[in-house]
């Protein structure tokens, strides 16, 4: 009878020992939405000689947002393309939806891999493969973050600072 209740003992408290290294071990889920909350406001990068590109982003409801994107080109606005984005919690990913003034479009898939590191992919009508390229954004701090795209050759097409102005 003892050598039952020492074997029951161990067994339990390896049980308890494992289930608390599993626990340790286990990555936080990040909260994709609020992550995300961090892009509001309006934001400008400059692109090219004369050229700054302006982000717009709102809010539109819970779990969807609005990006108005433009350029400023010699002081004149001109529009760029609209993007909207939806968040899928049972995929755990964004998508978005850019309409462009003549009437093109492109879609993306993406989510955050950290806490300050967002990684999309150039997706036709959302589908992953093939794609066009991929993206990431890396916040460095609240007023500022860098987004670049890549081809599907890995090569950084587009680079740009992005600084918050309100």
């Amino acid at each position: 009878m003892k050598k039952l209740c020492l074997t029951t003992v161990i067994v339990v408290f390896l049980l308890f020992i494992s289930n608390a290294i599993q626990g340790q071990s286990a990555q936080l889920q990040l909260d994709q939405v609020k992550l995300m909350t961090q892009f509001l406001g309006t934001w400008q990068a400059n692109h090219g000689k004369d050229t700054v590109e302006v982000w717009e982003c709102k809010q539109y409801g819970p779990q969807a947002f609005f990006i108005d994107v433009s350029w400023t080109v010699k002081g004149q606005k001109v529009p760029l393309y609209v993007n909207s984005i939806s968040y899928n919690p049972k995929e755990g990913k964004f998508k978005g939806f850019q309409l462009w003034p003549n009437g093109d479009y492109g879609t993306w898939i993406g989510a955050y891999t950290s806490e300050t590191k967002f990684n999309g992919v150039a997706a036709q009508d959302f589908v992953e493969q093939p794609s066009w390229g991929r993206f990431e954004s890396i916040n460095k701090n609240p007023a500022e973050f860098n987004w670049a795209y890549y081809d599907n050759n890995g090569v950084k097409t587009i680079e740009l600072h992005f600084i918050k102005v309100k």
